[in-house]
């Protein structure tokens, strides 16, 4: 089973952040949250890694969540993966794109939960946003 993180990242203004996937390199269409893998590092660590390659932003605080998922990607293959999320506070300014992603939007948090390619139980995520502070 794989280890994944899920960074779910708000600002000092009280925005999230959503990524439009490059669909070249996730294979997959829509706007989502930082995410990736713990190779031989703890989740925080790979929380760090993933916020700083995917955005270039400076965290101000990781806060862990209850949220824990697993799930087969891709579907059918066989491989399992375990995520958690966390919820990362940052200084709201311009996003330094990856090759991930082929943009960026700071939302409000209605417009974050309507925009967001979300699978799960929408009322979990609706939990952990409304732990931004």
């Amino acid at each position: 089973m794989n280890k994944k993180i899920m960074a779910i990242i708000y600002s000092n203004k009280g925005n999230f952040l959503l990524l439009k996937m490059n669909p070249k390199w996730l294979k997959q269409e829509g706007w989502f949250v930082v995410t990736g893998s713990c190779d031989k590092e703890s989740f925080e660590e790979a929380v760090r890694r993933e916020v700083t390659e995917e955005t270039g932003l400076k965290i101000i605080s990781i806060k862990p969540t209850n949220y824990l998922c697993e799930y087969e990607w891709p579907k059918n293959s066989g491989k399992w993966h375990h995520e958690k999320a966390f919820l990362i506070k940052v200084k709201e300014k311009e996003v330094k794109l990856s090759g991930e992603h082929l943009d960026y939007k700071w939302l409000n948090k209605k417009d974050f939960l309507d925009k967001i390619v979300w699978e799960g139980d929408i009322n979990k995520l609706k939990e952990i946003v409304d732990k931004a502070k």
